[in-house]
């Protein structure tokens, strides 16, 4: 991905030009193929460091105690967090309440999957229910408490940029189409048209546009994060023949409101963090970071409650310092966040019983790492029975292709050694 970020098109495209064999990536060593590696490893590190480990033990490495910028592949790190803490089969809810004045609210609770289809759902049950009328639609966020977005977010319009809410709709990001007329469209069919659609895409020229909302102005009382979730809700309400007669408002959940549908996630944590890792989806991992924080310690959650969730966790569960890993928030963006190979290889030998959670790139599971001047590898050699390996490079030459070439090959040099001296 592009500064730990991309679009899944991009992602798609970097994989297929990344780990092609034509360009010299590394695969499988097969029976009398000959292995050759013209430079060593120290050649291409001018500022960072690996490991290579097996049977728990260190067969190689530098700088392995130093510690680096891990971009994305800090994801790793979020992932065992939010399976330890918060379970691999935990699955997030939200919850919709009426009032007496018959306003209807949505309690969101941070669910990362929250997207059309889910919502159409529960409009469907809304309506099964015997609901046709609402006034007022509010939008009940009290489950985040977040001052700002996370270290390393600028606001731009990509949809990596996308900001983290507890009421959040499909990611935050708004996929549109500005039409030759300069007309704008849903570009989704999934999705209805919304009056912020026409809004966002003013201005902009014909063509395809998947977009962060928040990094447009917002009017009214609403952001946009607020205003997308409203006007989609209310959209695909009124296809159930739901009026809304009022209008979008925010607020907390009054103790006296009639709970109407609790809606549960499809998708487990476990599964959401396959997809998260695949794609590298920042918007995820810091609302599983988030909700890390308010697992351990309440709502609302916050970036606090998250960092010092996560640093329990690494201090009591991974045994590791901070001198050795430090998070302020859990998607890679921040370039304050550290961690040293070492402490890599220690936290993939944790993460092994879940390694099919990340995505294979030419045989190898591995979680890439990209910010400028950054350029990381984290993974496993499945032909050398796993064997965890940590690229860490904080310089302005990406040389990780070739580091892993290096590894993938005296990982297969030693096995062969090995079985040479068997009886």
């Amino acid at each position: 991905m592009y500064r730990s970020r991309s679009r899944t098109a991009a992602l798609f495209l970097a994989a297929v030009l990344f780990f092609c064999p034509a360009l010299g990536i590394p695969g499988p060593l097969h029976a009398g193929q000959e292995p050759s590696v013209a430079l060593p490893a120290s050649h291409y590190i001018h500022q960072g460091g690996y490991a290579l480990a097996r049977d728990n033990e260190i067969l190689d490495a530098e700088n392995s105690e130093v510690p680096f910028v891990p971009a994305s592949t800090l994801k790793i790190i979020t992932s065992l967090g939010a399976l330890t803490i918060l379970g691999p089969d935990h699955r997030f809810v939200t919850r919709i309440f009426r009032d007496d004045q018959e306003n209807l609210y949505i309690q969101g609770n941070g669910d990362p999957f929250l997207l059309t289809e889910n919502i159409r759902a529960i409009a469907r049950k809304l309506h099964d229910s015997g609901l046709r009328r609402i006034n007022n639609l509010i939008l009940d966020e009290s489950a985040f408490a977040i001052n700002g977005q996370a270290d390393g977010n600028d606001n731009t319009s990509n949809p990596y940029d996308a900001w983290n809410s507890a009421l959040a709709v499909n990611f935050n990001a708004i996929a549109i189409r500005v039409n030759p007329d300069h007309s704008v469209s849903p570009d989704d069919p999934k999705v209805p048209f919304l009056p912020m659609m026409r809004k966002i895409g003013t201005g902009l020229p014909p063509g395809h546009y998947h977009l962060n909302v928040n990094a447009y102005p917002a009017t009214g009382n609403l952001s946009n994060t607020q205003r997308y979730s409203g006007e989609l809700f209310a959209a695909l309400m009124a296809r159930q023949q739901i009026q809304v007669r009022g209008t979008i408002l925010v607020r907390p959940t009054p103790a006296h409101a009639t709970p109407l549908l609790s809606y549960w996630s499809e998708k487990t944590v476990a599964e959401m963090l396959r997809l998260c890792l695949k794609y590298s989806n920042n918007f995820v991992a810091n609302q599983l970071f988030l909700a890390c924080g308010s697992h351990r310690f309440g709502t609302p959650a916050t970036w606090d409650k998250g960092r010092e969730a996560l640093r329990i966790f690494i201090g009591e569960d991974l045994e590791l310092s901070d001198a050795e890993l430090v998070m302020v928030e859990g998607s890679g963006l921040s370039r304050q966040n550290r961690i040293s190979p070492k402490a890599m290889i220690l936290a993939l030998q944790k993460f092994a019983p879940f390694k099919d959670l990340l995505p294979v790139r030419n045989g190898f599971p591995l979680k890439s790492g990209t910010l400028t001047g950054v350029y990381c590898y984290a993974g496993y050699i499945p032909q050398q029975g796993d064997a965890p390996f940590v690229i860490l490079l904080n310089q302005p030459q990406n040389h990780r292709d070739e580091l892993l070439q290096i590894l993938a090959v005296r990982q297969d040099l030693q096995n062969m050694a090995a079985l040479k001296n068997t009886p």
